[in-house]
């Protein structure tokens, strides 16, 4: 019997490359993201794979949408075999300069879309005794970097749910799994840069240089598949998600250093010179 698997941000970075995996193994996955063109073109890549992709395009903000999607593949299939949580965006940007909408928005999708999907599949997982819940944080939930305030504390926000739900449904055959990726070279970024006010060449040097020594989302996808069935609540794909787990979490000081003069410097580094243009404000 071929998995049920619901992917959320599955247009590009991670969440692309996920649905890619599974589809190779040869899963049913439902993939959803606002941008349906980008999910056809997965879909079309996939068409050579064992697997299946089926297209549900639509907006985590929207409450009814969430409704609307887990009823959908619930009374298509039956079931939900993996629920992976992995749509999010992130504003790079002075707290004070980052409007309120935003602030309320980036919540409504990093965190809230994550808890609301959750607990309308849990039902049917828990009738099944069977299922399995990912969560994507990020390892700026053990040490926030500067001019993130809002989306790390999302991430801090998916962690806490992740570890307190753990405890929940501790018994019932459903377990959870929070990730924490460290910094991937994704368009995430291009549009985080985007919402600081940066444009053209500004931005993609910012983005060259904020990137710099980064990997892509793949071999991070590769982990979470490896992974799916593992029960295992901590996923950590790579040295520095390690380093931060271990370290960053556990040992107050060991942050303070990381933020000072590695984190902190790096940061003014790639900002100096970038100024916020006049009037700016975000779209």
């Amino acid at each position: 019997m071929r998995c049920i698997d619901l992917v959320t941000g599955a247009s590009s970075g991670l969440g692309r490359d996920i649905a890619k995996l599974l589809c190779e193994k040869g899963n049913i996955v439902y993939v959803v993201a606002r941008r349906k063109e980008k999910l056809l073109e997965l879909k079309k890549e996939c068409s050579k794979h064992k697997g299946q992709i089926k297209i549900i395009a639509g907006d985590l903000i929207d409450t009814k949408f969430r409704e609307r999607l887990i009823k959908k593949v619930l009374k298509e299939s039956g079931r939900i075999d993996h629920l992976i949580n992995n749509a999010g965006y992130g504003t790079l940007i002075e707290l004070e300069k980052q409007d309120i909408s935003d602030i309320q928005k980036m919540f409504e999708v990093n965190i809230i879309s994550y808890e609301h999907l959750v607990s309308l599949a849990l039902p049917s997982m828990k009738r099944r005794k069977k299922g399995r819940i990912i969560n994507t944080s990020s390892v700026a939930a053990f040490e926030p970097p500067p001019y993130f305030a809002t989306y790390n504390a999302t991430k801090y926000a998916v962690y806490g749910f992740s570890r307190s739900l753990s405890h929940e449904l501790a018994g019932t055959g459903v377990s959870v799994s929070v990730v924490f990726p460290a910094r991937m070279k994704t368009n995430f970024w291009k549009v985080a840069f985007k919402c600081y006010g940066m444009t053209g060449t500004q931005k993609n040097t910012c983005y060259a240089k904020w990137t710099k020594g980064s990997s892509g989302s793949l071999p991070v996808a590769k982990v979470i598949v490896r992974n799916l069935d593992s029960k295992r609540l901590f996923i950590l794909p790579n040295l520095l998600s390690l380093f931060a787990f271990y370290f960053l979490r556990h040992f107050y000081f060991i942050g303070t250093l990381y933020m000072k003069y590695l984190m902190r410097p790096k940061s003014k580094k790639v900002f100096s010179g970038h100024k916020v243009k006049k009037g700016y404000k975000k779209n």
